[in-house]
């Protein structure tokens, strides 16, 4: 197990420029096993490391144990520990998101703040093979288009600085395994077997169903996840290459776009949306297609989400703000 960590890490250069990696660990099987992969790679490597852990006052009793089990778990490895706190039922009313969301915000901060004041390059986390299938599986249940289903990867640059993912070539069975042969005790966060949640249900219910007509499912789901990527990557390249031509003046130019293909077209679209906006974050394919067909048949113009329209008039298409229009 140690060695093919190594050899991954190693083939994916995933520690590239990285000398002290700040890991995010819960307590379970998945960041356990993180944990003392890296530990036991870290010569071979040379960083240094530092656990951290974020209490999200969800679970009372069991969530203070967790912290104060993965903080025994440091001192005893020698390990500097990090811990955090925060009320998420209090975050999630005021800014009137879900649960999950909201604990996602407040651990992603932590660990941000954390990576900072401790000098550290990287965040590591222990997504997996298992984890990554689920996630391509619920966004292909959503809608989403190839970039959706793009696969995480093992480095990605984020607004919470260099995040790393040295497990996403380990099944979850592998690192319970590896947890039981180094007599390492995960803590079992009994939330994630209760199916009122979109990614529990699939975890416990759809994804073992799949595997009967399917039993290489986690395999294939990260395989079309990491084709994705590829793919969205190579479009966004060639997006960038033609974007100047066909959008001027913060208008699409109707004459350069319907030379396009398709995909280009929705990939120009969405930037260009990203440019004006700030964000192509609350819109989707719907509202691509939509301006797709005003500019393809010459027609007026369509409504779009954050109160804006998309017009074409003579020959380009803007976006304008049905506010001021209203006004």
């Amino acid at each position: 197990m140690i060695k093919k960590f190594i050899d991954v890490c190693a083939t994916e250069k995933i520690f590239d420029d990285v000398h002290k990696i700040l890991i995010a660990v819960s307590g379970g099987a998945d960041s356990l096993a993180l944990a003392e992969l890296l530990r036991s790679s870290r010569q071979r490597f040379g960083f240094e490391l530092v656990i951290a852990h974020f209490e999200h006052g969800l679970r009372g009793q069991p969530s203070l144990d967790d912290a104060a089990f993965v903080k025994n778990f440091s001192d005893e490895r020698g390990i500097t520990f990090v811990g955090g706190k925060g009320d998420v039922r209090t975050f999630a009313a005021e800014k009137k998101i879900s649960v999950e969301t909201a604990a996602r915000i407040l651990r992603y901060d932590f660990l941000s703040n954390a990576r900072q004041r401790l000098g550290c390059d990287a965040i590591a986390l222990a997504h997996h093979a298992d984890d990554q299938a689920e996630t391509i599986l619920m966004r292909l249940l959503r809608g989403a288009t190839n970039a959706g289903l793009s696969a995480m990867k093992f480095r990605m640059h984020s607004d919470y600085g260099l995040l790393i993912r040295p497990l996403l070539k380990f099944r979850k069975a592998d690192l319970e395994n590896f947890c039981r042969r180094k007599n390492l005790s995960p803590r079992l966060d009994m939330t994630n077997f209760i199916t009122d949640a979109t990614r529990n249900r699939i975890r416990l219910e759809l994804l073992p169903m799949l595997e009967t007509f399917n039993p290489a499912l986690v395999e294939t789901l990260c395989r079309l996840g990491t084709v994705a990527a590829e793919e969205a990557d190579f479009l966004d390249m060639h997006t960038e290459k033609i974007f100047p031509t066909v959008v001027r003046n913060n208008s699409i130019v109707r004459a350069e776009f319907v030379k396009l293909h398709p995909a280009l077209q929705r990939a120009v679209i969405k930037k260009f949306i990203a440019q004006v906006t700030g964000s192509a974050k609350d819109f989707g394919f719907v509202h691509f297609d939509g301006i797709r067909k005003v500019l393809l048949n010459n027609l007026s113009g369509v409504e779009l989400p954050k109160n804006l329209r998309a017009d074409l008039k003579h020959e380009r298409l803007i976006i304008t703000n049905n506010f001021y229009r209203k006004g």
